[in-house]
């Protein structure tokens, strides 16, 4: 059973002073008072010291990092310098729709020792508004209220989403060579292999209003196309029997070649594949076994594709 003592809420933010603003007043306004913990990764002004008068005397911790960590590492700082047995992370542009949020997710923990990993009905608001839940647009059809229907699932979104302190530890975090892109697809993995389960929790909200990413730089080569190349690669590699492993990575190169051709990207699609398959000699490879493809193919996991 998890007390309000247990959870904590983590946010890493970079260059958004209104966006982890609102982050972190949605997080102080929930019904349970939570130790909130602040990652300003390296922005070119000091988060804190904009912000500490504004928030003085809340329960917040105030870290930086002088060089960028990318998304996994920020988490895992962020992890490093907290405490709590349930870690609820959430973007610097997202925020809790409800007051009363943080007070369903210790109940949900506490009903089930299986839970290991929570994905959150994000609510996704840019020019139209959308959802980002961890179902495909297949199932999305073929189910009907999907949304609003808890279940088992294998993966989660990584706007807002819930982790068990005593498994991520386990599992070694966040895989930080990663550093942007399907970080969230690698750590569910290593979840779903240590026999825990990750839910969909549709009963807590989240609110996304994603901005531009900081990695996305057309002046360089290394930008979130880059890093969806070569994360591929290294995800597919690090957890698909031989199989899947094959026609999971046929798909996805061709998707990827087709899309370089269509934007004019070429150089960057052999750039990125070049060190996604140079370096698998440095990952670790341990595919799922029985029990995990079970678990996988029950619960919408992406396996073939």
């Amino acid at each position: 059973m998890f007390s309000k003592k247990d959870i904590t809420v983590l946010i890493a933010t970079k260059d958004r002073i209104e966006e982890i603003q609102r982050a972190i007043q949605s997080s102080l306004d929930q019904s349970i008072k939570a130790n909130i913990v602040v990652l300003d990764d390296s922005s070119e002004i000091n988060i804190r010291e904009q912000l500490e008068d504004k928030f003085k005397d809340q329960p917040i911790k105030w870290l930086r990092s002088n060089k960028p960590s990318g998304v996994a590492g920020a988490r895992n700082k962020l992890v490093e310098a907290s405490e709590g047995s349930v870690m609820v992370f959430l973007d610097d542009d997202a925020y809790f729709a409800n007051k009363d949020s943080l007070e369903k997710i210790l109940i949900k923990f506490s009903s089930d020792k299986e839970i290991a990993g929570m994905a959150l009905k994000i609510t996704l608001r840019e020019d139209s508004d959308g959802l980002q839940i961890p179902f495909s647009k297949l199932k999305r059809i073929l189910t009907k209220n999907i949304q609003n229907i808890e279940s088992d699932v294998s993966y989660f979104i990584g706007a807002g989403h819930v982790l068990l302190r005593e498994t991520f530890i386990k599992v070694g975090g966040y895989d930080t060579d990663l550093f942007y892109g399907l970080e969230e697809l690698d750590i569910s993995s290593e979840i779903i292999k240590e026999n825990k389960k990750i839910i969909y929790y549709p009963e807590v909200e989240i609110i996304h209003e994603p901005k531009k990413s900081v990695v996305d730089k057309k002046s360089k080569l290394k930008d979130e196309a880059y890093y969806s190349i070569r994360n591929r690669i290294w995800v597919s590699f690090k957890h698909l029997p031989l199989i899947y492993l094959i026609v999971h990575l046929t798909i996805w190169c061709s998707f990827y070649f087709i899309k370089s051709v269509i934007n004019f990207k070429l150089l960057k699609f052999f750039f990125a594949l070049s060190e996604g398959f140079s370096k698998l000699k440095t990952k670790n490879r341990n595919p799922f076994n029985l029990k995990a493809l079970k678990y996988l193919k029950k619960n919408n996991g992406r396996l073939w594709y």
